[in-house]
């Protein structure tokens, strides 16, 4: 059995418990009084458990109440459990429990799934007496489930739309220091400090819940200067709480640049840091110079480019060069848009809309972002059944809550990014071409880093420098030569993965080719070591160069090198007398 404070600490975690409360507050006239309702954590420790009449006596002679612990490995077969081994909704009959207490019942399990990142945080029990038990009580106990993970998608939504209003609050007063918004969860839902490198270093894992709740017990939300003990390096800082209904739904956090350390100073050169983005390629800077002339302008913007590109970085450079810079930045990537709710999402619903609701409603994306910039990634993904909804507000600048018939005017501008191609989708019918149109008043298309590999070692370097601990690590120069032959099919994103995978391996403070991760080293030799097609002698020296360096990697074995370059003893053999290679 759980104690009392830990009970409370657990159901202080999150939205899980106060979400079961208003479901079973809005369907209790629903549930008949033959059964019980019970919610577990993802742990399968009871929480919450709502009983009427002689079941509560009957049920809580088998710790079926607060604070009992269900997980199979403790009390083996049943609903809650079952239903987390699982990971899907189960039905429990009689005999079929394995608590000998359990044989005259039978139950319905259903897990509960958070609603934004998709992992199972809990389960919900209903349980009756077998002769009670009806063909619809699964169904219901689904219905429940879903109704909490509803109610649980707004008040996450809720609290992280205030949470970012109190951080754009406090941005624009201190905008010469560091700000991070994270939420109770320890998640970065905000910071200012793109325009420059941000120094310091998350630790992980950092016990979240136990540093929110010291702040729920320090009483008023005030400004304590303090040092961060979730960044590594020990800056010193402020932190505010923030409160929702009398719980703390996030911090802001608020970090002075002169804490900056000395070897910052190694941080790329200013002509090459343009807002935040870094570069200074031919293709870069021009580029930049289109975004620089349509950034005053009030126009949409479609950015379009391969995975990886930084197509928010850019999306916010643009916010910063513009009028609204002192206004919101709304970023919101439409492939995590719930079908059923991405027009409440969008565009906010109205008191009483639907079940599970705000009793006040709720503004969407666009009144969020009225005044700034409303950045819409993944575009393409938008449901066909809500384009048209998305194109009137673009055309009108007016919004509409669902379950309301009076617009509202906003002043929103909005860049869309993908990386898919519209004018397919529009052929196929799954994008309307007036939206397209509409979106599509300025069309940046970023360049690949495949294209600009000019810039690769200065990015290298910049992610570098990211890692505060590993600073001064440097490239070797047939390291950095490796890094510019490859062609980046993940581009950037895929760049700063391969330097942070090799600072954790570098010896010495050099990154050699050897730290580089086993997949960049395949996908190089699936590259390079392609037979050269007849008459191109010229890529005869990448083949010499990458068996030479398939032979040092492997420490002139010449069997696993053969084998990683795809060829026969016998073929390598010949490429090494043709290249005069000598191995022995």
């Amino acid at each position: 059995m759980l104690t009392e404070t830990e009970l409370q600490l657990i159901k202080s975690r999150g939205e899980l418990y106060q979400s079961f409360a208003a479901a079973y507050s809005r369907m209790k006239n629903e549930i008949d009084d033959c059964y019980a309702l019970g919610l577990a954590d993802k742990d399968g420790r009871m929480i919450g458990v709502r009983m009427k009449g002689k079941l509560h006596d009957q049920l809580g002679e088998v710790n079926f109440y607060p604070g009992g612990h269900w997980d199979e490995t403790i009390a083996g077969t049943n609903a809650i459990g079952t239903a987390l081994a699982a990971r899907e909704a189960v039905t429990i009959h009689t005999a079929e429990h394995y608590c000998e207490a359990w044989s005259a019942f039978s139950c319905a399990g259903v897990p509960i799934w958070h609603p934004v990142d998709k992992q199972v945080i809990g389960v919900l029990d209903l349980s009756s007496k077998d002769e009670d038990f009806r063909k619809h009580s699964l169904p219901l106990t689904k219905a429940i489930a879903e109704m909490i993970q509803a109610d649980m998608l707004v008040r996450i939504y809720e609290k992280n739309n205030l949470l970012k209003e109190v951080f754009l609050e406090h941005s624009r007063r201190l905008r010469s220091d560091w700000l991070l918004a994270i939420d109770d969860q320890g998640s970065l839902m905000e910071k200012n400090h793109l325009s420059e490198p941000f120094h310091y270093v998350w630790k992980t894992p950092f016990n979240w819940h136990e540093y929110m709740h010291k702040w729920q017990c320090s009483g008023e939300p005030e400004w304590e200067e303090q040092t961060i003990p979730f960044l590594h390096g020990h800056p010193r800082g402020k932190v505010l709480p923030v409160f929702h209904k009398n719980s703390v739904i996030g911090i802001i956090v608020q970090i002075p640049q002169h804490h900056l350390f000395e070897k910052s100073s190694a941080a790329p050169k200013k002509e090459y840091n343009h807002y935040g983005v870094i570069g200074r390629g031919n293709k870069f800077n021009f580029f930049i110079s289109k975004i620089e002339k349509i950034a005053p302008s009030s126009v949409p913007v479609l950015l379009t480019g391969e995975s990886g590109t930084g197509k928010e970085v850019f999306s916010r450079m643009i916010h910063r060069l513009s009028d609204r810079c002192d206004q919101p930045f709304v970023s919101f990537n439409c492939s995590s848009l719930n079908h059923d709710l991405a027009a409440s999402e969008l565009f906010g619903y109205g008191p009483g809309s639907f079940t599970g609701g705000l009793k006040e409603g709720k503004k969407g994306l666009f009144e969020a972002a009225d005044g700034g910039i409303l950045f819409l990634d993944e575009i393409g993904e938008v449901p066909l059944s809500v384009q048209p909804m998305l194109l009137r507000v673009l055309q009108e600048q007016e919004v509409m809550r669902i379950g309301e018939y009076a617009p509202k005017k906003i002043n929103v501008r909005v860049i869309a990014a993908t990386n898919r191609d519209l004018k397919q989708m529009i052929k196929e019918g799954t994008f309307r071409e007036d939206l397209y149109y509409r979106l599509n008043v300025i069309h940046l298309m970023i360049p690949p880093l495949r294209e600009r590999k000019e810039d690769i070692p200065l990015l290298a370097s910049y992610f570098i420098k990211q890692n505060e601990k590993q600073a001064n690590v440097m490239l070797a120069p047939e390291t950095e030569q490796l890094l510019q032959q490859y062609d980046w099919p993940g581009n950037v994103r895929e760049l700063k993965n391969v330097i942070q995978y090799a600072q954790l391996f570098a010896e010495n403070e050099v990154i050699e080719p050897s730290h580089l991760p086993d997949a960049f080293h395949e996908q190089m030799m699936a590259e390079a070591c392609s037979e050269p097609a007849e008459g191109q002698p010229e890529g005869d020296q990448d083949e010499r160069d990458c068996i030479l360096h398939m032979l040092r990697r492997t420490n002139f074995n010449l069997t696993k090198a053969a084998q990683l370059l795809g060829f026969s003893r016998g073929t390598l053999y010949n490429r090494l007398k043709k290249y005069n290679i000598s191995y022995r």
